[in-house]
């Protein structure tokens, strides 16, 4: 494999510094066009910044010092000190720091401010000399230049089983190359269970460069599927020397897997040092560092590959889940389940699988790898985070990082405005802004409401008034004022071009039916205002945020204004949108007269910002939804609407749906049955059906069994159940009964009963009805029967019936 003379192009998955005999390297690995790469970096200094009359001890450890045209926030002048190593640089940041010397991006990683400064998001072309070293096309100081190009990954789904008394049984591997697809059709999938059997022949695997085929392993082999095998080895220490084989022969560039860290990861890391074996995952044969980050969340650094974990991935995704049990997700999102479902007992199947039926236990697990593969390919989760990885300029593990992300655009920036950041530990907290307008009228059932959002309306707002912290340090240039009397420069800023930038590639990206950019793009656009209002990044100002919430909830009370001038009921708005009664004469075709109205709006606020600011508006209101039937629950005590609370049936074409938000049907922590009596019931009554019967038949039929597997709850623990001491909730009683069975679960379901909480893995067939007909029930149904006069109450006394 020769990199081609005119560069050689790749993806940066990995980045790290590292001290070696008195200098600092840093050391980027990725995938390329021509098989993974390493780059190292020999001559780069770690720096940062002190004011420039700052006094140094001799003792400091210093490389140099010189004056550079750059200043603080406040206008003073700054040097910049370099380092030899990243060692010397913390040291010396803690003698200044005690010393009482103020020092300005000394938090800055050396392996980010290198590929920031150059404007690298990780697609990076590479020129210069190479070398081929264990496996990988090394690359020492070469010229590194951004470059549009994009990767193919090849991913490993990985799954581990384990005993009751912490044995290893098997670790199964399903492995997608669409690279090797592409060059020969047929081989770029692979699915693999090496298996835990003492009655297996000994192989010698310890020679790791011995090449991983099947006709290695011979008679240990034992098809599964198509292209799937079980490979029987005779203990744990065959197992562990095979999957490194696997693992250096197949070089995943990605590893995903569910709570794959957090428990597969560890668990194995545990079993390699226990076997005296070095764990030697990285495409460097370097051990991977497992940290947990906070309570249950972990993350690892495997040389040149990714680890990509499904829950919390999801999670960032904005996905939502009754839980994110690999049962759950799957069922929903494929259609289709594990192979030991959650109704069945599952420890002792497995036990039992791994004593009689070795290999039902490895069909078990190799399933488990290919559910998560099929998830994570069926929404694209991989190449949203890429997109989302190249949007930020971070590493495809860190796209969550809002404040890293803002820090990898504003630093290079400012920096070419002559300016240098503080450290986030200097960060006073002066006060915080206010949130988005939230306001209601009264609470009741409504027709035709017409639903209209700002489009992108932070970002927007940022846009339209300039706001970025380099424009408020500016703001003697060229002033304009917001609707919060704050100011900024109309001439200096850097964030409104960039959100320019990022508003264009969206509608490109929704042009070409692209969901993953137009996601990235949004999240990250979304997260600059969170960025600027938090303490926990450098460039936290509260006048940025207030300036942007304050202008609007300004534009959402003029909006509103506007609309009553105009004769229109508006019940509801909430931070970029307000939802609107039509009159009775647009009821005939409320889309039509609900466009009409935006272009009205956007009239409007174009005329007002020109007039009032003298500013050309990037603002957009969109008509986005029109609900045929609707309701504004009131709040508990009678008076207003409840907030963020409504329900709605929902005119889609010639069909209609029902929308839940706020309400019980959205929420995890209530039962399915309460979740499916509160859709049936807006349906009946939003369909003008009878109700009140139908209630009845619901608490008779709830009484006669009928419900009974709908009436689990599902609860996550945060904690182990021994720490939980001053509140013991329900969900944590019931965990407590688990005993031996279960010591410490993620989740528990359990089941109300007259004896109190118990979990559904217990007998529990004294349930209590009442229970649920007062706390899941009657709620849902009162919140309804208030506005015809009625409560559950009522109905089961034998009120006269009149609801329909």
């Amino acid at each position: 494999m020769i990199p081609p003379m005119d560069g050689y192009r790749g993806y940066i998955l990995t980045r790290e510094h590292l001290d070696n005999r008195g200098r600092q390297l840093l050391r980027y690995t990725g995938a390329g066009d021509q098989g993974p790469f390493e780059i190292i970096i020999t001559r780069d200094r770690p720096l940062f910044f002190i004011e420039h009359n700052a006094e140094l001890p001799g003792h400091i450890p210093l490389d140099q010092r010189r004056p550079v045209d750059l200043a603080a926030f406040d206008g003073t002048s700054v040097d910049v000190l370099y380092f030899k190593t990243q060692s010397q640089l913390y040291r010396a940041r803690k003698l200044l720091q005690d010393l009482g010397v103020t020092t300005f991006e000394a938090d800055i990683l050396p392996e980010d401010r290198y590929l920031m400064e150059r404007f690298i998001h990780g697609s990076v072309e590479i020129m210069g000399t190479w070398r081929s070293r264990a496996g990988l096309v090394t690359f020492t100081d070469p010229t590194l230049s951004p470059v549009d190009w994009q990767p193919r990954f090849s991913v490993m789904s990985l799954d581990i089983e384990t005993g009751q008394a912490g044995q290893l049984y098997s670790i199964a591997c399903h492995f997608k190359d669409p690279k090797r697809e592409l060059e020969h059709p047929g081989t770029g999938t692979m699915g693999i269970v090496l298996m835990n059997d003492s009655s297996a022949p000994h192989l010698d695997l310890t020679d790791t460069n011995l090449p991983m085929d099947m006709g290695l392993f011979r008679e240990n082999v034992e098809p599964l599927t198509d292209t799937g095998w079980m490979i029987r080895l005779p203990g744990e220490k065959e197992i562990l020397n095979a999957f490194l084989k696997i693992m250096n022969t197949l070089d995943p560039d990605i590893l995903i897997g569910w709570h794959v860290i957090g428990f597969d990861l560890m668990f194995l890391e545990k079993k390699y040092r226990e076997h005296a074996i070095k764990f030697t995952l990285g495409r460097n044969q370097l051990v991977p560092e497992i940290r947990e980050i906070r309570k249950g969340t972990y993350t690892t650094d495997i040389c040149g590959r990714i680890v990509i974990d499904g829950p919390p991935s999801l999670r960032a995704a904005f996905y939502s889940f009754d839980n994110f049990r690999l049962e759950t997700v799957a069922s929903e999102i494929l259609r289709k389940g594990k192979d030991i479902g959650d109704d069945q007992d599952k420890v002792p199947e497995i036990e039992r699988r791994f004593r009689q039926d070795k290999t039902g236990l490895a069909r078990y697990n190799l399933l488990d790898c290919t559910l998560v593969w099929e998830i994570f390919k069926k929404i694209g989760l991989i190449d949203l985070i890429l997109k989302r990885a190249q949007l930020s300029g971070l590493a495809m593990d860190q796209v969550g990082r809002s404040v890293a992300a803002f820090d990898h655009f504003m630093l290079p920036k400012i920096h070419r405005n002559g300016l240098v950041a503080p450290n986030v530990k200097d960060i006073k907290d002066i006060g915080n802004a206010p949130g988005g307008w939230v306001f209601t009228k009264l609470p009741g059932f409504f027709e035709q409401i017409a639903v209209f959002d700002f489009k992108s309306l932070y970002p927007s707002i940022i846009r339209t008034f300039k706001i970025d912290p380099l424009s408020r340090l500016n703001a003697h240039v060229h002033p304009l004022t917001t609707p919060v009397n704050t100011t900024f420069s109309r001439d200096v800023h850097v964030l409104p071009e960039f959100i320019t930038t990022l508003m264009e590639n969206r509608d490109r990206a929704k042009k070409a039916r692209d969901p993953h950019l137009s996601q990235a793009v949004k999240i990250l656009m979304n997260s600059f205002y969170g960025v600027m209002g938090t303490t926990r990044s450098r460039f936290y100002n509260p006048d940025l945020s207030r300036s942007i919430t304050g202008s609007g909830r300004w534009l959402l009370k003029r909006t509103r204004d506007f609309l009553e001038q105009k004769g229109y009921s508006v019940l509801y708005g909430d931070t970029d949108s307000v939802f609107v009664q039509l009159k009775a004469n647009e009821f005939k075709d409320g889309r039509q007269a609900g466009e009409k109205l935006a272009r009205q709006m956007n009239d409007y606020l174009t005329r007002t910002l020109k007039s009032e600011f003298n500013l050309e508006s990037h603002l957009e209101i969109e008509f986005e939804k029109l609900f045929a039937r609707f309701f504004l629950p009131a709040l508990r005590g009678g008076g207003k609407s409840a907030k963020k609370r409504y329900a709605g049936l929902l005119q889609k074409g010639d069909k209609q749906e029902l929308v839940f938000t706020g309400l019980e049907f959205v929420r995890s922590d209530w039962t399915r049955f309460a979740r499916q009596f509160q859709y049936d019931l807006f349906h009946r009554v939003f369909q003008d059906q009878e109700v009140a019967v139908w209630i009845r038949q619901k608490i008779m039929d709830l009484k006669k069994h009928v419900h009974d597997p709908d009436l689990v709850y599902r609860k996550r623990l945060t904690k182990p159940v021994r720490e939980y001491v001053k509140m013991v909730p329900p969900h944590v009683k019931a965990a407590r009964l688990l005993k031996g069975r279960q010591e410490n679960p993620r989740e528990i379901a359990y089941v109300m009963t007259l004896r109190g909480p118990v979990p559904t893995a217990l007998p529990h067939d004294d349930l209590d009805y009442n229970h649920y007909i007062e706390k899941q029930l009657k709620p849902i149904a009162d919140a309804v029967l208030l506005f015809f006069d009625l409560s559950v109450a009522d109905i089961m006394g034998g009120k006269q019936l009149s609801l329909f």
